[in-house]
């Protein structure tokens, strides 16, 4: 049982070395980093205006009012830019890796080839839309989203970040390794990158192949609508949405040991441009 504490542990200072390494290089060029950091968040600013566009003519939609939709959008951020930041080089898996070859150079290395793979690029610009994210979730619950948030509901929602953030990076590892089946120099990333917008709003006013396909199939639903709907109160018909939400760890563990298998079953698979 110590010993895989102790490679977890081990992983973690690497990651954070790399991270440390990351930043020091990009504040050497504040100018570029600040200017990244501002089209991130101009992206963000772009999705909030287009939901406020969705809700300009009705209070609600499926009985959640604009607080707390505005809520459920900026929580759906924080995982999301967390995915960007340090796994958004997965995307890259199928064409520059696999297709172009530098595969072989990861495998050369004693660490984990996925870990290898984000490590190569890790976009501190993205943290900005974790800010952004937070402080949507603050206005929202000054408007009436949230009445109040105890220390236990913090430790909750921490909690309940890092397992959305875990989900949204399993479900690209998945897809991504499907990559060492069918090379393509697209991939499957960017398709499922679109269902994510299901994400952020309440399942309910999907069809209900919908609702499962974003529930059970590839679940976004539990990257935003159904942790944050924990916080939020919602119509009484949202009850369910609130004890579905205690599921979103055991959703990210579950989606995660299946990432993993089959990455690993990838891998074996893999061979070299040459052969």
């Amino acid at each position: 049982m110590l010993k895989p504490l102790a490679n977890g542990l081990h992983i973690l200072g690497v990651c954070w070395a790399l991270f440390v390494m990351v930043l020091k290089r990009r504040l050497q060029y504040r100018g570029d980093l600040l200017v990244q950091s501002c089209d991130e968040l101009l992206r963000g600013v772009v999705g909030l205006v287009m939901l406020q566009v969705y809700v300009a003519r009705t209070q609600e939609v499926g009985g959640w009012s604009s607080a707390e939709l505005l809520f459920i959008f900026g929580f759906a951020m924080v995982p999301l830019s967390l995915f960007h930041c340090f796994c958004g080089n997965i995307y890259q898996l199928s064409g520059h890796y696999l297709i172009q070859g530098n595969f072989d150079r990861v495998l050369l290395r004693p660490m984990s080839s996925f870990l290898q793979i984000c490590s190569d690029r890790i976009s501190i610009e993205d943290l900005s839309g974790c800010l952004l994210g937070a402080a949507v979730m603050i206005y929202a619950m000054h408007s009436g989203a949230i009445d109040e948030i105890s220390l236990l509901g913090l430790l909750a929602f921490c909690g309940l970040i890092l397992s959305s953030f875990l989900i949204v990076v399993s479900v690209f590892m998945l897809f991504a390794a499907l990559s060492f089946w069918f090379e393509d120099r697209v991939g499957m990333v960017p398709p499922v990158y679109n269902l994510m917008e299901f994400g952020r709003w309440p399942v309910g006013i999907f069809h209900w192949g919908v609702q499962a396909l974003i529930t059970f199939l590839i679940p976004f639903s539990f990257t935003a609508f159904y942790p944050a709907s924990l916080f939020v109160s919602g119509p009484e018909s949202a009850t369910p949405a609130t004890h579905i939400a205690w599921a979103t760890p055991l959703v990210a563990v579950l989606a995660l040991t299946i990432a993993v298998t089959v990455w690993r079953q990838g891998v074996k698979r893999y061979h070299s441009t040459g052969n």
